[in-house]
């Protein structure tokens, strides 16, 4: 049964409320396996890197990653891996950054996909995996083993010979949905997303790696099919695609629908008439790197979608939306969809030129897309500057096709280059503000981040990267020598204004490469962070922190770290489970007077918002209801205070 929590003495949102405090580097904890990735230099689809970060109420940290074979470790603790090749790794830290769970997933080859984690309200852990099990028989004959989702979970071998690319078999699907439990990280469950009868070697393939999971738990996803009957027959996708063997192409690509999850107990359940998109093309499949970002606003009921239109920098792989095509590579667009109709609202395209030519290669990545409790938008990634004249711009149309276009700052015009970015627009698609570097002298080639994520953190959007030469923001430097490498940098910046207000770095060896990759923050407003590394990180004695080691790789290994204002309090671990219905907020969402059933004597509440500002407080007399009609429209926790506990609902004020 779902649980609400009930936390003693001190609820965990008090100390995000708390004036601010220097940040310093608490912890670091190193892992991974010392055969590194095939090939030299770094692969941001294969290498070792945190891939995504997630904290839950209890400021336990969750990880993503690859792990490689050979002395696999996290923290110099063993980790077991399932073939020879690359697995998926999911691992948990407690607040100190003590190991709570490790967990690997996958078989042979490197053939698992997975960019995303999300947590629901009741110690659960999402992610979608694109997996190929090579399980089925090849020439010479030879069994390969299964993948496996965790010590006693593994998909079926399949016995189909090879090159028979007509067979069905369940163990050829390629798409799932995966649970696992926050506090052990064993599997929950493993659902598949195509055809439960199975696919065939020229169906099984597809794109699950576009996904959101609301405030309700409601998970949003834009799912890419081949042919055959998929998601227990709600989808049924025609003959005309599939995967021609002959040279391994898509003549049609993938077919695109909207599906919404509705969590159902322990379980995640499709909801009826999923909705096909206007979609022709490709959207960015999972092996190339989950560039693509995802996200649906529950108040305005619209979705947002944004990223890149190739992998890395090779050739576009454009696609069209309502047969108007996005003709340039990193991009972004909002549309909604009310019965069954998909209308879209507005979208932007980077547009940038070299030498008054528009470029050949794309350069334009969204690495991530966040919104605030008023519907801001945020994105980062990195566009190429160009040359003046015309400096880059970020344009497109709005939904009366209008006309809309916003001219890019640069801050070398001289010589071009790209530069990371971040970028606040409103729900309409217009820029508040770009933030990019006050100045930059480009090292390694210029190239600048592969990754570029940011968190919201109350009023600081936080800001992770690689430097590879000394850059400014605003009065803020990173210094980074000549030939140094690529350095972890953490930029602070104001989310109303983008202003710099903190910049942190991590010292490393000289000519080796670092980078963080990924963040998220706790409940005490202090961030963890992921990235990888190649030699040692934090050198410096004035680092606080031990200095870390890598094994003996060719290539990449994975961090993770904290930066924090405050320490681990015990507050975050104390809890006492109740039955859900000794404590309701309804209606949700709601427009006017909010009602609490419960059992329990409640004595006060607070209102806060997503980001952690105190909105309301007061105290109950009589009825446990609270007036949000004065309370602008977003998503809120709703604390109450009883007899010696505490415990939230998230609530969105429509």
């Amino acid at each position: 049964m779902k649980k609400i929590l009930y936390f003693f003495a001190f609820f965990v949102f008090l100390p995000a409320l708390m004036p601010s405090q220097t940040y310093n580097w608490q912890w670091a904890v190193p892992g991974g396996g010392d055969s590194g990735a095939s090939g030299s230099g770094f692969n941001e689809i294969k290498d070792e890197m945190i891939r995504d970060v997630v904290v839950d109420q209890y400021n336990n940290s969750y990880y993503l990653t690859t792990i490689y074979p050979g002395n696999q470790n996290l923290n110099g603790t063993p980790v077991d891996i399932n073939a020879n090749f690359s697995d998926l790794f999911l691992f948990s830290l407690d607040c100190n950054g003590n190991i709570r769970w490790t967990r690997t997933i996958g078989g042979y080859g490197e053939s698992e996909f997975a960019w995303k984690l999300s947590l629901d309200d009741d110690g659960g852990i999402y992610l979608m995996a694109y997996v190929f099990n090579q399980g089925h028989i090849t020439a010479p004959p030879q069994q390969y083993p299964p993948i496996k989702w965790d010590d006693n979970n593994s998909m079926p071998q399949s016995s189909v010979p090879f090159q028979d690319y007509t067979t069905t078999d369940p163990a050829l699907n390629t798409l799932f949905l995966l649970k696992y439990n926050t506090t052990n990280g064993h599997l929950a469950w493993a659902k598949p997303l195509q055809d439960p009868l199975g696919v065939s070697e020229s169906t099984k393939r597809g794109n699950n790696g576009i996904w959101y999971m609301d405030s309700n738990n409601t998970i949003h996803a834009i799912i890419g099919f081949l042919a055959g009957s998929h998601l227990d027959g709600l989808i049924n996708v025609p003959a005309s695609y599939y995967f021609d063997m002959s040279n391994f192409t898509y003549p049609n690509g993938f077919q695109y629908y909207l599906v919404r999850f509705n969590k159902v107990g322990d379980q995640m359940v499709p909801q009826p008439n999923p909705v096909l998109l206007p979609i022709t093309g490709d959207l960015e499949p999972a092996w190339w790197g989950g560039k693509v970002q995802f996200l649906y606003d529950e108040v305005l009921e619209r979705y947002y979608l944004a990223g890149s239109t190739a992998s890395t920098h090779g050739s576009y792989s454009p696609f069209s939306f309502h047969n108007i095509s996005f003709s340039n590579d990193g991009y972004m667009m909002s549309f909604s969809v009310t019965n069954d109709v998909v209308t879209e609202h507005w979208r932007r395209e980077f547009s940038t030129y070299a030498n008054s030519n528009p470029i050949a290669a794309p350069n334009e990545k969204i690495y991530s897309l966040i919104k605030d409790s008023a519907g801001n938008l945020y994105i980062s990634g990195r566009y190429y500057q160009g040359q003046t004249p015309p400096q880059p711009t970020f344009s497109g149309t709005n939904l009366n096709t209008s006309p809309y276009s916003y001219i890019l700052p640069i801050n070398n015009p001289a010589t071009g280059n790209n530069t990371n970015f971040v970028m606040k627009l409103n729900s309409d698609g217009i820029v508040q503000w770009t933030k990019i570097p006050t100045s930059s002298y480009f090292g390694y080639n210029g190239t600048p981040s592969y990754r570029a994520r940011i968190s919201l953190n109350g009023n600081e959007i936080a800001f992770v990267k690689a430097v590879g030469l000394t850059e400014d923001w605003d009065n803020f430097t990173a210094n980074v020598p000549m030939n140094n490498g690529r350095n972890s940098v953490l930029v602070r910046l104001h989310k109303d204004t983008g202003n710099t207000v903190g910049l942190h770095t991590i010292s490393s060896d000289f000519g080796s490469d670092d980078e963080l990759t990924s963040i998220a923050v706790d409940q005490d407003g202090n961030y963890v962070v992921g990235g990888y590394f190649q030699s040692q990180l934090f050198t410096d004695p004035n680092d606080g922190v031990p200095t870390v080691h890598y094994i003996n790789s060719p290539e990449t290994q994975f961090f993770a770290a904290k930066l924090a204002k405050s320490a681990c309090s015990q507050m975050n671990t104390a809890e006492t489970p109740v039955k859900q219905t000794d404590v309701v907020f309804y209606p949700n969402p709601v427009g006017g007077v909010l009602h609490i059933k419960t059992k329990e004597k409640l004595t006060s509440y607070e209102v806060i918002t997503a980001d952690g500002r105190l909105m309301k407080q007061g105290k109950f007399s009589g009825n446990y209801t609270i007036d949000m009609s004065g309370v602008a429209t977003g998503v809120y926790y709703v604390k109450v205070q009883g007899e010696n506990f505490a415990t939230a609902g998230k609530v969105v004020k429509k």
